[in-house]
This record gives structure tokens, sequence and C-alpha cells, in this order.
């Protein structure tokens, strides 16, 4: 198993858009892979209320976690026709977006 992160700083007018884009385009697109395991999509916390927890400074404000069974079957989805549509729709509401892969050692049931 991998876990996929994705990292966005996302403007504050184009949140709701991008919001909506995640929910009615990315995620339904991630969905019908193969190998896909489950996704969630994380807003940070506001930066007072990062402030407050003492959280560590970051551009980011959003983040996308993804889990596949190989990241092999990942590979494909990034090269597949869903992705082609989805991906640019979603990051083209962004000013910047990262990403990082790992291998799950250990899951809890």
């Amino acid at each position: 198993m991998i876990l996929f992160q994705l990292h966005f700083e996302v403007a504050d007018d184009k949140r709701a858009e991008f919001e909506k884009t995640y929910a009615e385009v990315f995620e339904p697109a991630l969905r019908r892979q193969k190998g896909f395991q489950n996704v969630k999509l994380i807003r940070f916390y506001p930066p007072a209320q990062a402030a407050e927890i003492e959280a560590t400074p970051t551009e980011s404000n959003y983040q996308i976690n993804f889990v596949f069974d190989s990241e092999a079957n990942r590979r494909v989805w990034s090269k597949s026709a869903d992705h082609d549509v989805a991906w640019p729709k979603l990051s083209g509401l962004t000013k910047k977006a990262q990403w990082r892969g790992y291998d799950i050692l250990q899951s809890a049931p």
C-alpha cells in the first residue's frame, strides 16, 4: 500500500471552487481507478488557529491524501484519461501544488 499526498496553496477567492471541483471532478475520477483504497481532502486550520497550537508554518492550506494498493496502480492513474481531465481542473485553481509519496508500513484495521 502507498500513500500519496498532494499539498496546495489556494487563494481565498478560489477556495469554494477548489472544494467543489475536488468533490465533483477529482474525487469521482480517483475512485474509479484500479487499486484505489481511500481519499481525504484536508483543509488546514486558519492562520490564527494554527498559531494558537504553535503549528509549523506552511504555504499550503489544503492537502489531499489518497491510498492505492501499489505505486504501479497509482502511476497508471497518473497517466489515465480521468487524470488528464481531473488534475488540470483542480491544479488550475491553485497558486502552487506539490506532492510526496510514501510506502505504508503499518495500517490499523
